[in-house]
């Protein structure tokens, strides 16, 4: 409970694709960066219906930024299906 008033952890990217969030999780397994995933549903209108998709927030420790950025560049992903927040 103390680290979340110290906000240790910070949003680093987010995604809809479920096999880039798998990548990305295998990333981080791999590099030992301890994360969290929050899973958001998004609501979206399309040609008169609303569309729900799964939106993955991938939250880091702030310590380990450096750890992150070195496992999201060994992934080759593509620059669309990923958004980085930091």
């Amino acid at each position: 409970m103390a680290e979340k008033k110290l906000g240790r952890e910070i949003a680093f990217a987010e995604t809809y694709d479920e096999t880039v969030k798998k990548m990305i999780e295998k990333a981080f397994l791999k590099q030992g960066v301890s994360y969290l995933i929050k899973v958001d549903k998004v609501r979206e209108m399309k040609k008169g219906h609303f569309e729900c998709r799964m939106k993955y927030s991938f939250y880091i420790n702030r310590l380990q930024i450096e750890e992150a950025k070195a496992a999201m560049t060994s992934q080759n992903l593509n620059e669309k299906s990923i958004n980085y927040l930091m």
